[in-house]
């Protein structure tokens, strides 16, 4: 301090103290927001949301846009991380499965697609197998993630009930299944009388045969195209109708 100039040691001592009220003010203030958040309680959901979003403040869905943006930027970054839902982790994992299982379908029927013409030969048959076998086993991903997300994660089991498009979705997929039994058949017959041939070539399908198989593909693709749209709709609650029985809503998928 003795060797610094006079101009320094006169701006000093005001430069500290006020770095010190600054400091103190914001200790201050972060401890009044924490106490104030510890002293808050989530707000009762409706069925409409998930009961893992039950001890989430942050993310309750009865919060509006201003006050979720204000408790994010005055909360420190712990009690942001206990907000987060205690099964994130798996409801991550699920949805990401969900997805790829989507993913694997539109690749697997545009093979197919692609793969069916007149004059078809035998790596145009192997082709066709391998992909409606991969074909089957993304169903039964999306089938399997798409219960768990509907009874364990996402918004509740209570949601999805009463939420037409979900059922609507489901009828979709119902659909894309249920139209893919006559191509696997096709499929399945063909390997069948391809093994017992051996090395020799099995006649191609006949004209009429994949002009109808191709419908069929084109069909599922147009099925399997819509769903993103009804998920994205039915995650935000539109159409949502409280009065709606669960059994009305799932008559349409076994129909399908």
């Amino acid at each position: 301090e003795r060797s610094n100039t006079s101009c320094s040691n006169t701006r000093s001592p005001h430069k500290l103290t006020m770095r010190s009220i600054a400091l103190i003010a914001m200790a201050a203030f972060a401890v009044r927001e924490s106490e104030a958040f510890a002293t808050l309680k989530p707000p009762r959901l409706s069925p409409r949301h998930s009961r893992s979003q039950q001890p989430s403040l942050l993310f309750s869905p009865d919060l509006s846009v201003p006050e979720v943006a204000a408790a994010a930027t005055s909360l420190p970054a712990p009690l942001l991380a206990a907000s987060a839902a205690p099964n994130a982790l798996a409801s991550a994992v699920v949805a990401y499965l969900h997805y790829a299982g989507f993913l694997l379908s539109g690749v697997c029927l545009t093979a197919e697609r692609l793969t069916l013409k007149e004059g078809m030969g035998k790596a145009d048959d192997n082709v066709l197998s391998i992909a409606d076998s991969l074909y089957g086993v993304a169903g039964l991903v999306i089938v399997v993630t798409g219960y768990l997300r509907a009874t364990q994660f996402g918004k509740g089991w209570e949601f999805y009930a009463h939420e037409p498009i979900f059922w609507l979705k489901l009828t979709l997929l119902a659909v894309a299944g249920a139209a893919s039994f006559f191509p696997t058949a096709i499929i399945i017959q063909r390997a069948l009388r391809q093994r017992d041939a051996g090395e020799a070539s099995i006649p191609p399908m006949s004209p009429r045969l994949v002009a109808r198989m191709t419908s069929i593909v084109n069909a599922e693709l147009l099925a399997l195209a819509s769903i993103p749209l009804t998920a994205t709709t039915m995650s935000r609650g539109i159409g949502y109708a409280e009065w709606l029985p669960w059994q009305g809503g799932a008559l349409p998928p076994p129909a399908a």
